[in-house]
């Protein structure tokens, strides 16, 4: 395979990955607002509605729609648990964050680099590093320390939080699904095609659960935001793939490790903004440290990965 190389235009691939991270880390947040007047399958629905149309005119205009037919045999049964792991992850997310915050949540689906190292080696028969074991060891230990509050609470069962916990792991070993299978995707179709497939048949996928009524009911704002919050994050994925042009896949992967605090950070500015929106953390000197400590703890994981691929 050939070695990844990169543009030398080290800066642009800075802006653009700062993007996504700042797109990431601020989603959660709008997920949550968007939550209280729709519900979880709606929302996904219609997010992956619009990204694909805006996907189809993209595939077109590559002349890659005829691509598709390479998806037969082992590769369509790939595709469909791509599909089933990449919508599952969709709706499970949101889901979670009705009963956590969205700092929680993002620090909770860190868990997902344990997911992907799991299914690497069991998968692709990858051996995991000391560094990277290490990694997973710093990772688990700063979740528990951000949850140092609630730890008791949590460990005796009586927490109000623990759906919302189980959600976003299930939802990260869903998205961990959605990877892994990816990777085998990429050798068949480019991810243009891949991306637009996975909304299409997403969107079919969780149509019966959806409540059109809702839709019908939201005001401007929420339409806005709902709309919004489907183009950037479509926005934010074509960024970071522009971003690997230009920067190694080492550094992207060290921003985009920092998604957890940009979340926390945006919390403690829009909470007290918006209080009729957003409900106050009340993070403690631990709880931040647990998430920095979530932060290293993926860098290291993805170090080894990363490195052979940039």
């Amino acid at each position: 395979m050939n070695r990844h190389v990169t543009s030398g235009r080290w800066g642009l691939g800075l802006v653009l990955s700062l993007f996504t991270i700042f797109v990431w880390g601020g989603l959660p947040i709008v997920l949550k607002i968007m939550l209280i007047s729709l519900d979880a399958f709606t929302m996904t629905w219609y997010r992956f509605v619009v990204a694909a149309l805006l996907m189809a005119p993209i595939v077109y205009r590559q002349g890659h729609f005829g691509l598709v037919r390479r998806l037969k045999g082992g590769y369509a049964l790939v595709f469909l648990a791509a599909v089933l792991g990449f919508s599952c992850a969709y709706v499970f997310y949101p889901q979670s964050l009705q009963y956590i915050s969205p700092s929680a949540a993002q620090v909770v689906n860190q868990i997902s680099l344990l997911f992907l190292l799991l299914g690497a080696m069991l998968l692709f028969h990858e051996r995991m590093t000391l560094i990277q074991v290490l990694g997973l060891l710093l990772l688990t230990g700063g979740i528990v320390l951000f949850f140092n509050d609630e730890l008791a609470e949590l460990l005796s069962g009586d927490s109000a939080m623990i759906p919302g916990i189980l959600w976003v792991t299930v939802a990260a070993l869903a998205l961990s699904t959605y990877t892994l299978t990816q990777k085998q995707l990429l050798q068949i179709l480019p991810t243009s095609v891949i991306l637009f497939l996975i909304y299409l048949f997403g969107s079919i996928l969780i149509l019966p659960f959806v409540r059109f009524e809702s839709l019908l009911v939201q005001d401007t704002q929420q339409m806005i935001l709902l709309n919004a919050s489907a183009v950037i994050s479509l926005v934010a994925f074509v960024t970071l793939v522009e971003s690997l042009k230009h920067l190694e896949v080492f550094r992207v992967s060290m921003v985009l490790a920092a998604v957890p605090l940009v979340t926390v950070v945006d919390m403690m500015i829009l909470a007290p903004l918006l209080p009729g929106l957003l409900q106050p953390e009340h993070l403690n000197l631990l709880s931040i440290s647990g998430a920095v400590l979530v932060v290293i703890g993926s860098i290291l994981g993805n170090l080894r990965r990363s490195v052979k691929s940039g």
